[in-house]
């Protein structure tokens, strides 16, 4: 699984080197926001929400699969703020965290090519 704030994949690795792409989500997670003034801290805030709501989709998603073993692509920018909102069942899914540059069918790849 590769995970970013604006995208989300996740695959099945099979033994055999194969990939099947179970889902890729895309975010509305706005940008940072390069204004300043008094509405700075607003926008802020409000991105910070939409990052904990999309961390919080992507934890519900993954509740839905039992019995597999997840390889966790992020950036180390957001690996503790997922992690801290991720549930305890699956914490214990995570197997190993690494870091990719692409967070969508090409990040879940990459993580393949890393891992052989």
């Amino acid at each position: 699984m590769v995970v970013d704030v604006h995208r989300c994949a996740f695959g099945r690795v099979y033994d055999d080197n194969g990939v099947e792409i179970l889902f890729v989500l895309k975010s509305y997670v706005p940008g940072k926001h390069k204004k300043g003034g008094q509405s700075a801290n607003r926008y802020e805030r409000n991105r910070e929400l939409a990052i904990l709501t999309w961390f919080k989709k992507i934890n519900s998603l993954l509740m839905q699969y039992n019995d597999i073993k997840i390889v966790l692509g992020i950036s180390p920018v957001y690996e503790s703020k997922f992690m801290k909102y991720m549930h305890t069942y699956n914490k214990q899914k995570i197997v190993k965290s690494m870091r990719t540059e692409y967070c969508d069918e090409n990040g879940v790849y990459q993580m393949v090519g890393k891992l052989k």
